[in-house]
C-alpha cells in the first residue's frame, strides 16, 4: 500500500497554531491542576521533610532523563518537513528509525548517569562530616529509592514518538496523552493516602503513572505510522548511525545541548534549593513552582505547536511571515501571564494556606515571584523555535546558556543576602536578561533567513554552513 505523507489542511498557519495551542494548553492546564492536586495530597499526608524528599527524588530523576535524552522530535520535524515536501518515504523512514535508536541509547546513558552520580554523593556524604538529606530518610535509603525510581527513565522512549505525532498534526492525541500521567498520579496518590501514606508508596504510584504515559505515547506513534503505511518502511529502513544524514548529527547535538540547558532551568533549582535550604523548604519551593507551571507549561506547548509551522514556512520560502507571527503570539502570552501574575499576587496567600496548610504560607510570596518570571517568559516562548526553523540551534544554546549562567550567579549571590526568596528573584533576573538577548538574536536570525530566501537559496541547507 502507498505510504501517506499528507499534512495538508484547509486552515491557515495562524489558525492551525491557534487551534493546536488551544488544545494543548487546555490539556496542560488540566494536567497542571492534577499536578497541584497531587502535591496537595502528598503535602497533607507527609511531614514537610518527607514531602521535600519526595520532590527531590522526582526532580533528580527528571534532571537526568532530560539531560541525557536527545530532543529527536526537533530533528524529526526539521528534516521530516523536507522529506514530506519531496515525498521521500525512504528518507523519512530512515529519519524516524534513527530517532528511535537515539532515544534508546539516550535512556540507557541517563540511567547509568543517575546511578553513578548518586553513588558518588553517597560516598562523599559517608566520608565527610555532614548530615543526611532529611529528618527521616538517611542517605543509604535515599540512594536505594533513587536507584529504583530512576528505572522509569528506561521506558522514556518518547521524543521520536512525540515528533511523529507533531509532524502529522496529531495534537489532539498529544493532548490526551498529556493527561495520562497527571490523572494516574493524582488518583493513585489518593489511593495511597487511603491505604496508608509513605514515601515509598507515593514513588511507586508516580513510577507507574510515568511509565504508562511514556509507553502509550510510543504506542500511539506506531499506530499513526501504521495508519499511514509507514510502519513497515520504517522497520525495514537501514539508517547509518554514525553518518545518518547530512547535517542531522550537528543539529541533534545542538538541540540536545539547548534542551539540557532548558532542563537546568526546570529541575536544577529544586536540587539547589534542597542542597542550600534543606528538604523542608524544598516542599515550599515546589508548591510555588507548581503554581507558576500553569504559565510555563502552557508557554512550552506554544513552542511545540508553533515550531512545525515555522519549519513549513521556512521550507515553503515564506520566512518573511515568521517575525510578525512570533511578535503577535508573544504579546498575547505576556498579557495573559501578567493578568495571572496579578491574581496570584492578590489572592495567592489565602488560597495557598487554605489548600496546603499554614506551614506552606511562605509559598505565596515565592509563587508571586515565580509567576511574574513565567509571565516574562511568555515573550520568549514564540522566538526560540525561530532558531530551529532556520537551522541555527546554536543561537538557542548561546541565549539559554548565558541565561542559565546569569540565573546561577543571581541564585547564589541572593541566597546569602535575601535567603529563601532567592530562587524567585534569581528567576526574574535571569528571564529579563533572556528576553533582551533573545529578541536581538532572533531578529538577526530572521533577517539572515529572509536574505537567503531572496537570493534563491535553501535556508535549511545554506544558512548555517557548519551543519553541512
Amino acid at each position: 500500500m502507498t505510504p501517506d505523507l499528507s499534512t495538508e489542511s484547509s486552515q491557515t498557519v495562524g489558525q492551525r497554531i491557534a487551534l493546536n495551542t488551544t488544545v494543548m494548553v487546555g490539556a496542560k492546564i488540566l494536567a497542571v491542576t492534577c499536578g497541584i492536586a497531587t502535591f496537595v495530597v502528598a503535602s497533607r499526608a507527609l511531614e514537610p521533610s518527607l514531602f521535600g524528599t519526595l520532590v527531590f527524588i522526582h526532580a533528580y530523576m527528571l534532571l537526568f532523563a532530560e539531560l541525557a535524552t536527545f530532543q529527536t522530535w526537533q530533528a524529526l520535524i526539521r528534516f521530516g518537513a523536507e522529506d514530506i515536501k519531496k515525498e521521500d518515504v525512504d528518507g523519512l523512514s530512515k529519519l524516524i528509525k534513527f530517532g528511535f535508536r537515539l532515544d534508546i541509547f539516550s535512556v540507557i546513558v541517563a540511567y547509568i548517569g543517575a546511578v553513578a552520580l548518586m553513588g558518588l554523593v553517597v560516598w562523599l556524604v559517608q566520608k565527610l562530616p555532614v548530615s543526611g538529606t532529611g529528618e527521616s530518610v538517611d542517605i543509604k535509603t535515599l540512594q536505594t529509592l533513587i536507584w529504583f525510581y530512576c528505572l522509569v527513565v528506561l521506558t522514556r522512549i518518547e521524543s521520536t514518538p512525540i515528533g511523529i505525532l507533531r509532524l502529522f498534526n496529531r495534537f489532539g492525541i498529544l493532548a490526551l496523552l498529556a493527561l495520562v500521567m497527571p490523572v494516574l498520579r493524582v488518583t493513585g496518590s489518593l489511593y495511597v493516602v487511603w491505604r496508608g501514606a509513605t514515601v515509598e508508596a507515593f514513588l511507586i504510584v508516580w513510577f507507574v503513572a510515568s511509565m504508562a504515559s511514556y509507553v502509550l505515547t510510543c504506542v500511539f506513534s506506531l499506530l499513526e505510522l501504521k495508519k499511514r503505511n509507514l510502519l513497515v518502511p520504517m522497520w525495514r529502513a537501514k539508517p547509518e548511525f554514525r553518518f545518518p544524514r547530512k547535517g542531522l548529527w550537528p543539529f541533534a547535538i545542538k538541540a540536545n545541548v539547548d534542551a539540557s540547558l532548558g532542563t537546568c532551568n526546570s529541575h536544577l533549582p529544586t536540587l539547589m534549593v534542597t542542597a542550600i535550604f534543606g528538604p523542608v523548604w524544598t516542599g515550599t519551593y515546589k508548591i510555588a513552582e507548581e503554581i507558576s507551571k500553569l504559565l510555563t507549561e502552557a508557554f512550552k506547548l506554544l513552542d511545540q505547536a508553533i515550531y512545525p509551522e515555522l519549519a513549513k514556512l521556512i521550507t515553503g520560502d515564506k520566512a518573511e511571515k515568521i517575525w510578525r507571527l512570533a511578535t503577535r503570539a508573544a504579546a498575547m502570552l505576556f498579557t495573559v501571564g501578567s493578568v495571572f501574575a496579578g491574581l496570584i499576587f492578590v489572592f495567592g496567600e489565602p488560597a495557598l494556606v487554605a489548600i496546603f496548610g499554614g506551614e506552606y504560607r511562605d509559598a505565596a510570596p515565592l509563587a508571586s515571584l515565580l509567576v511574574s518570571a513565567a509571565a516574562l517568559m511568555g515573550v520568549a516562548a514564540p522566538f526560540y523555535p525561530i532558531f530551529y526553523a532556520a537551522s541555527k540551534p546554536e543561537w538557542a544554546i548561546y541565549v539559554r546558556g548565558s541565561t542559565v549562567l546569569v540565573y546561577l550567579m543571581a541564585f547564589f549571590a541572593l541566597s546569602f543576602t535575601i535567603s529563601h526568596m532567592a530562587p524567585g528573584w534569581a528567576m526574574l533576573v535571569g528571564n529579563m536578561f533572556c528576553i533582551i538577548v533573545l529578541l536581538v538574536s532572533a531578529k538577526a536570525t530572521m533577517k539572515s533567513a529572509v536574505k537567503y530566501q531572496n537570493q534563491g537559496l535553501v535556508v535549511g541547507r545554506n544558512l548555517d554552513v557548519r551543519n553541512d
